[in-house]
């Protein structure tokens, strides 16, 4: 039986052997092809809670094109040259993507009404304004998880942190013996940058104690985490598009794995804080 790879609408797909016969260019060009008949950046159709400023993926997602591309091509083409294709696809700066209405990623609710909670808008019609979301748990189960992410976080900031206070009391010229993954998290991410993430964290974690939280200043602080985990992204998919023009193992030549664990982290935290005010059950 013949696998076949990049199917979408009435096209059928390339098979391994097909694929693997293509140049690298044409690789990529053919990966991009198939991403863009299966996903599209949400702004175009997806609704948008703009009292919480993200966007309500009625029709399943969001996607990450890497988890895609991978998915769908791995076992036709190499690594490095899908990580091409993601680069390219997010080139315009979009990392979060909806499905294409007719894909194959397309959840048709539909088929399942009874099933998608409620319509809030009124007008009985489908799809709704604001569809149902995940089950926000209680608050206290909320502000908990906060505070665990928080920890989880701080655990990279704070050597972090130690590393730049031990360097700034160090005589001049001495050098410095950092490890390589602090040295990657810095370029990443300025050291002042840090210390307002470090902040950020110290004042959400101050809002856990109090019965009534200010909302603003969690607010606040929480965009500064995402804007932090922002930065780590495009840093990340620019270091590896400059480790696949170079031919480099990408995980040994720029100590991948360290930055992905703080952007991990941060959008942990970030989405956590997020989950955390919408359980709030007071009015703010």
């Amino acid at each position: 039986m013949v696998v076949l790879v990049g199917s979408f609408g009435d096209f059928e797909g390339y098979s391994a052997k097909e694929v693997k016969a293509m140049s690298s260019k044409e690789q990529v060009a053919m990966m991009v092809e198939w991403f863009e008949h299966q996903f599209e950046d949400p702004q175009n159709e997806t609704p948008r809670d703009n009292e919480e400023g993200r966007y309500i993926y009625l029709w399943g997602g969001p996607f990450d094109a890497s988890d895609q591309i991978q998915e769908e091509f791995s076992d036709a083409v190499d690594f490095d040259t899908m990580m091409l294709a993601v680069d390219q696809v997010q080139d315009d700066g979009t990392v979060e993507w909806a499905p294409q209405t007719g894909g194959d990623f397309y959840e048709h609710p539909e088929d399942d009404r009874v099933a998608s909670g409620e319509i809030v808008d009124g007008d009985g019609e489908w799809p709704p304004i604001i569809a149902d979301r995940a089950p926000v748990p209680p608050e206290p189960e909320a502000r908990a998880d906060v505070i665990r992410r928080l920890d989880e976080l701080e655990a990279i900031v704070q050597p972090l942190l130690d590393t730049f206070e031990a360097e700034a009391q160090a005589p001049p010229m001495m050098g410095h013996n950092n490890p390589p993954e602090e040295l990657e998290l810095v370029q990443a991410v300025p050291r002042e940058e840090w210390l307002r993430i470090k902040a950020a964290i110290d004042e959400i974690r101050q809002q856990t104690t109090f019965e009534q939280p200010d909302i603003d200043s969690v607010e606040r602080s929480n965009s500064r985490l995402l804007a932090a985990a922002t930065a780590l992204a495009g840093w990340i998919r620019k270091r590896i598009t400059a480790a696949v023009d170079a031919g480099v193992a990408i995980g040994v030549a720029y100590g991948i794995a360290n930055p992905e664990a703080a952007k991990a982290a941060l959008i942990s935290a970030a989405q956590a804080v997020q989950t955390w005010i919408t359980s709030m059950p007071w009015p703010f």
